[in-house]
């Protein structure tokens, strides 16, 4: 069982994933219901999965943090959650009507052209947050801090941040798929893989990806961008570390662990707990240690 969770899980769930995307055109499935059903049991295994065989028992969840994140959830992680659906049913809906940029290429050409374009303003964005430097640097960051603020990362401390980082975020997901006019089916494979990698990216289960992580961003690189080290603390993609690959600020160190997660100066910051405390902070004057 743990040989089969450390290097066959993760590669079954993205194969899982290109075989429904396959499975959809061949079958003529509704996209939007297919995205839907596929999002809702993958989170549901992914937490049983968890659950079950933590890579970390002190980074599992427990009463108090599950506690916590309700309030996070209850904030903006269902709305986020229902945002992210909603967005990406939309853009599949409206892509009917879609005659842009990317839209007389292949399938694959569209959606490696949507990756790119979607990761590059992505990676700036989340780069900037962590090393801006001035008053706009700073704000970038108190946006962002509330995301690391955690001491220990798992599949339902994903909610965990500041609703203004959500929306930022959001925006930056979808306004690729609107003016580069991509059709249903990148949008599908697009919305899907994100979904994934967002899973995954804070699973605590000690999952190998290999030479996959050169191309998707999954558990092993996303550990790295949550190290309270900061040397080590990089890996700013989301869906694929091209960009971190680019600019080098890729961080990748198999077999091993980060020793601890957060902030660096955690006592300079309010606790993640301390709901209220942390929506304010990027409302107030406030240290900007990262």
């Amino acid at each position: 069982m743990t040989f089969f969770l450390r290097y066959m899980f993760y590669p079954l769930l993205l194969a899982t994933t290109l075989g429904l995307f396959v499975s959809a055109q061949q079958f003529h499935w509704d996209l939007a219901a297919v995205f839907a059903w596929m999002a809702g049991a993958r989170i549901v295994l992914l937490l049983v999965v968890e659950y079950l065989r933590p890579a970390k028992p002190e980074w599992k969840m427990n009463w108090p943090s599950f506690k916590r994140d309700l309030k996070y959830m209850a904030v903006n992680g269902g709305v986020a959650g229902l945002l992210k659906l909603g967005f990406g049913w939309l853009a599949l809906d409206f892509s009917r009507l879609n005659t842009g940029i990317v839209a007389n290429t292949s399938i694959a050409m569209e959606f490696i052209g949507l990756l790119l374009v979607y990761e590059f303003f992505q990676y700036w964005y989340h780069r900037l947050s962590h090393e801006g430097s001035g008053p706009w640097g700073d704000k970038l960051w108190k946006v962002h801090l509330p995301h690391h603020l955690p001491d220990k990362v798992y599949l339902l401390m994903h909610p965990v941040g500041h609703p203004l980082n959500f929306l930022i975020s959001l925006a930056i997901i979808q306004l690729p798929l609107v003016v580069l006019g991509a059709r249903p089916e990148s949008i599908f494979l697009f919305n899907a893989l994100m979904s994934l990698q967002g899973l995954v990216s804070h699973f605590n289960v000690d999952i190998k990806a290999g030479p996959l992580n050169y191309l998707l961003v999954g558990t092993e690189l996303h550990r790295y961008h949550h190290s309270a080290n900061i040397q080590e603390a990089k890996n700013y993609g989301v869906l694929t570390p091209f960009w971190d690959l680019v600019f080098g600020t890729f961080v990748y160190r198999p077999g091993r662990l980060p020793a601890a997660l957060g902030v660096v100066e955690p006592n300079l910051y309010p606790e993640s707990n301390a709901l209220g405390e942390v929506l304010m902070l990027p409302f107030k004057k406030s240290p900007s240690v990262q």
